[in-house]
C-alpha cells in the first residue's frame, strides 16, 4: 500500500502544479467557451486530486500513519475523511470562484488568494510523511499534525461560508419575490379599483361583477359591491343578467354574496344553472384542437355554481336537476380526446348528496 499511495501523491503533486498554472498563471478567459472548459478543468483536476489523497489517506491508516490520533479506527477514518473532504472542497470552490466578479462568499474573495494552494500543498507534504515511515520517525508530532489541523479547519469555515451565504442569498431572493408579488398585487388591485370606479352599474351591472368575487382582495370587493348598489334596482338587474349569456358573471356575485331578498332568486338561478350548462356544451363543441382542453377548464365555473345553490337551496327549493344538466354538459362529446375535468369530482359529490 505505501507504494500504491506514493503513486497517488506523486500524481496529486502533478495535478497540483498544474491547478496552479491554470489559477494563479495566465487569466482565464472571460466569456464564451473558454470560460467553461477553465471551469470544468478545475473540477475536474480538483477531483482527481481528491481521489489520490483519499488513495494516500487510505495507505497512511493501513500502515497506522494516523495512530497518534486517539479514536477509535472507525472514529478516526470519519475525521480524517471529513477534515479531507471539506478541505478539498474549500480549495476547489475557492479556485473556482478566484476570478469571479459577481455576488459570492466575501470570505471566498480573500481564501482565493491563498487557499487553493496552501490546502493542496499542506496535504501533499503531511500526507508524504505520514505514509513514509522513515520520515513520519523523524518528524516531530506537531509539524504535521497542526497543519492537518489547520487545513481542516480552513475548509470547514469555507463550506460554513459557502452554506450561510447560499441561505442568506436564498433568504434575500425570496423577500425580493414577497416583495413584487406585494407591488404587483397591490398594483392589479389600484388597476381593478380604476375599473371598478369607472364602470356604469346602471347600464352595464354586468362589468362589474367579476370584482366581487369573494376570492379577489377584500378592498377591491368591498368597493366594488359598494358601487353595485349605488344602482337602486341592482336585484332586479342581477335577476335580468342570470337568465341571458352573463349568467356566470351573477353566480360569481351571489357565490360570494348576500343579496336582500334570496327568494326572488330561486326561480332565476335554476334559469341561469342551464344557461351555464348550454355555454358548457358549446364551449366543448368549439374546441377544435386537443390543445383547448385541460384539466381545469369549467372548474372557475362549476365551483359558483355550487356555492351559490348551496347558499339558496332549502326543504322547497331543489336545484338536483338543473345540477345533472351541468353534469351531462360536461361530457358533451368532440371529435378530439378530452380529459376528464377536475369539476367533474366535486360535481358528482354534490350530486350523490342531494339525491
Amino acid at each position: 500500500m505505501i507504494v500504491i499511495g506514493n503513486i497517488a501523491i506523486v500524481i496529486a503533486t502533478i495535478i497540483f502544479f498544474v491547478l496552479v498554472s491554470a489559477l494563479f498563471g495566465k487569466e482565464p478567459p472571460r466569456g464564451g467557451d473558454g470560460v467553461i472548459g477553465h471551469v470544468w478543468g478545475v473540477i475536474i483536476f480538483n477531483i482527481v486530486f481528491l481521489v489520490c489523497m483519499v488513495i494516500a489517506a487510505i495507505a497512511i491508516g493501513t500502515n497506522h500513519g494516523f495512530s497518534w490520533i486517539q479514536y477509535s479506527k472507525t472514529g478516526t477514518f470519519f475525521i480524517v475523511m471529513a477534515g479531507l473532504l471539506a478541505a478539498c472542497a474549500t480549495s476547489t470552490l475557492t479556485g473556482l470562484f478566484k476570478y469571479e466578479n459577481g455576488p459570492i462568499p466575501p470570505l471566498y474573495r480573500t481564501f482565493s488568494t491563498f487557499v487553493p494552494i496552501l490546502i493542496p500543498l499542506t496535504l501533499i507534504i503531511t500526507a508524504t510523511i505520514l505514509l513514509n515511515p522513515n520520515l513520519r520517525n523523524n518528524v516531530p508530532l506537531p509539524y504535521y499534525k497542526w497543519p492537518l489541523a489547520g487545513v481542516s479547519l480552513l475548509g470547514l469555515i469555507g463550506l460554513a461560508s459557502g452554506l450561510f451565504s447560499f441561505i442568506e442569498g436564498n433568504i434575500k431572493n425570496e423577500t425580493a419575490r414577497i416583495q413584487q408579488s406585494i407591488n404587483d398585487e397591490n398594483e392589479n388591485n389600484i388597476r381593478m379599483m380604476g375599473e371598478v370606479d369607472s364602470c356604469d352599474v346602471i347600464n352595464n351591472l354586468g362589468g362589474i361583477l367579476i370584482f366581487t368575487d369573494g376570492y379577489k382582495d377584500k378592498v377591491v370587493t368591498e368597493r366594488a359591491v359598494a358601487k353595485m348598489k349605488t344602482n337602486s334596482d341592482w336585484q332586479n338587474e342581477l335577476i335580468r343578467l342570470i337568465e341571458t349569456n352573463q349568467a356566470p358573471e351573477v353566480f360569481t356575485f351571489l357565490a360570494s354574496n348576500e343579496v336582500d331578498n334570496p327568494e326572488l332568486f330561486y326561480t332565476p338561478i335554476q334559469k341561469g344553472i342551464l344557461i351555464q350548462a348550454k355555454q358548457i356544451r358549446e364551449n366543448i363543441r368549439r374546441c377544435s384542437h386537443p390543445s383547448h382542453f385541460y384539466a381545469d377548464q369549467f372548474s372557475w365555473e362549476v365551483e359558483r355554481v355550487i356555492r351559490t345553490v348551496d347558499k339558496f337551496q332549502n326543504k322547497d327549493v331543489s336545484y338536483l336537476n338543473e345540477m345533472k344538466e351541468i353534469r351531462a354538459a360536461l361530457d358533451e362529446p368532440n371529435e378530439f380526446e378530452k380529459p376528464r375535468f377536475n369539476c367533474i369530482s366535486r360535481l358528482d359529490h354534490w350530486i350523490k348528496e342531494h339525491k
